[in-house]
């Protein structure tokens, strides 16, 4: 047989339904590779290259199926594209992130694999791709029951010693899980991600695997507790929904930490792995904030079209009478999905809407990671949506409020807060300002290990060039290059 590459049709008949030429496709790898951290020099001589047959490396297969999704404005796979391993053209596009029974088992695995030094390399340089979005309509498995504790009919509590004390450690468990969650969101929000997450899928590597090793039978999402006599003993008094959702959130901090060091492949997988156990949970509003969060790192990875699908779904799966701060933590991020995808209309509505709805949760807010919203993070959120907008006094009038509002240690939000202010006060022209909160965010930013942070740093250096021998801007630039030397 011959060695001859054969062309790839598949890639041009994509070219042809986006309307785009080689050069053009060139440009937007090379902008979804700069999100990623990878600096990409591709033009349409690469492209003609890959036309002709030849596949490049990962993770550049998947920042073209990536480009072109969101170009076409529908989800198109590797496979798709003729650029997967051993392709021999379209195949069936990938299953939703959250499909898949094991979701605690495979959170465990994934965990370990994550903690392994020899062999995460990979899982660390995985790449992010989109898939299909999760349907609106909350339908829990029927193994499940419809009841918010997770029983369902014909399941047994039991009324005996050995059944009381299961329920008791279910109990015990799902409230560790929550404290664990607590201690974790706050380590986060004051040191960043990068070192915070190995402890997390550490722990989460033993712990998870070892519930479900001792807790459950076969792949289904049902947890069964073993009683007298070998009974399954599960039901609304039992705990199992406690315990699924704290593994939910802390499946959702992981993600989240993860993402905030740049692993965005992972990331998404840990998001896909949340939204599994909160289903499982029946949990409609922790599956709609897993959903939330997955609509801010697509936008945040130039998906503004993705980013807008998962925050409309988000709005639509939260419980239409929730708490009010949920609503508008939703309904914020809806607003800045909105605004990058050029939605002035739709932005703007939404941003009423959440403020309103907030000023409703500030009366009598929950505690805990996932049951309050800090005014000064919703601020933060709006001003995200008016620098979309290039509303640049309002953005820059939202984050200092957000400041203002800022709780002491919260070293990440508030080091990311004065770094977003300084480029929004840069872009008004008032450099004297914009100095004092870059050496604002110069003093905050050695406690955290961020890669939000380090991007930051990138860009005060970037933007301070044209200034950097005027007298506002020499000390910054000082203090900013002395930590690029410190910073890993």
């Amino acid at each position: 047989m011959s060695g001859r590459r054969v062309a790839n049709a598949w890639l041009g008949d994509l070219l042809a339904e986006a309307r785009w030429n080689g050069a053009e496709l060139a440009r937007a790898v090379n902008a979804l590779g700069t999100l990623h951290g990878l600096a990409l020099r591709y033009d349409r001589t690469a492209v003609a290259h890959w036309l002709s047959g030849t596949r490049p490396r990962r993770p550049v297969p998947e920042l073209i199926a990536a480009a072109l999704t969101e170009r076409c404005g529908r989800l198109v796979t590797v496979a798709e594209a003729g650029l997967g391993a051993g392709s021999e053209g379209p195949g069936p596009a990938a299953p939703p992130a959250e499909d898949g029974a094991g979701g605690l088992l495979r959170l465990a695995l994934r965990a370990r694999a994550d903690g392994d030094p020899h062999g995460r390399a990979p899982l660390l340089r995985s790449p992010y791709q989109p898939v299909p979005v999760p349907a609106a309509v909350w339908d829990p498995d029927p193994a499940q029951g419809a009841g918010p504790d997770g029983g369902g009919p014909g399941t047994r509590t039991g009324t005996g010693m050995s059944e009381l004390a299961a329920r008791r450690h279910l109990a015990a468990h799902a409230e560790q899980l929550r404290a664990l969650a607590g201690s974790f969101s706050g380590l986060y929000l004051t040191h960043g991600g990068v070192h915070t997450r190995t402890a997390l899928a550490a722990w989460l590597a033993q712990d998870a695997g070892a519930f479900a090793a001792r807790h459950t039978e076969g792949p289904g999402p049902a947890v069964r507790v073993r009683g007298a006599a070998g009974r399954a003993v599960s039901g609304p008094r039992c705990g199992v929904t406690g315990v699924w959702r704290g593994y939910a959130q802390l499946a959702h901090l992981l993600a989240e930490m993860t993402a905030d060091s740049g692993h965005h492949g992972l990331a998404q997988e840990y998001h896909g792995i949340a939204l599994g156990l909160a289903r499982q949970a029946g949990d409609r509003r922790m599956y709609a904030i897993t959903l939330r969060a997955m609509s801010a790192h697509a936008g945040r990875l130039g998906q503004p079209a993705h980013a807008v699908r998962l925050a409309r779904t988000a709005v639509e799966t939260a419980p239409a009478d929730g708490e009010p701060g949920t609503l508008a933590f939703l309904l914020v991020q809806r607003a800045a999905a909105h605004a990058h995808a050029g939605q002035r209309a739709a932005a703007a509505a939404d941003l009423a809407t959440a403020d309103r709805l907030h000023g409703r949760h500030a009366v009598d807010p929950l505690e805990g990671p996932f049951d309050s919203y800090a005014r000064a993070d919703l601020d933060f959120a709006r001003a995200r949506t008016h620098l979309a907008l290039g509303e640049f006094p309002a953005a820059a009038e939202a984050l200092e409020r957000s400041l203002r509002g800022r709780a002491a240690g919260q070293h990440r939000a508030t080091a990311l807060t004065h770094a977003a202010l300084a480029e929004t006060l840069l872009r008004l022209g008032h450099l004297t300002r914009a100095c004092e909160h870059w050496r604002a965010f110069l003093t905050a930013a050695p406690a955290v290990q961020s890669r939000a942070v380090r991007e930051a740093l990138g860009r005060l250096l970037r933007d301070l060039t044209p200034y950097r021998r005027t007298r506002e801007a020499v000390p910054t630039v000082a203090m900013a290059r002395a930590l690029a030397e410190r910073l890993p």
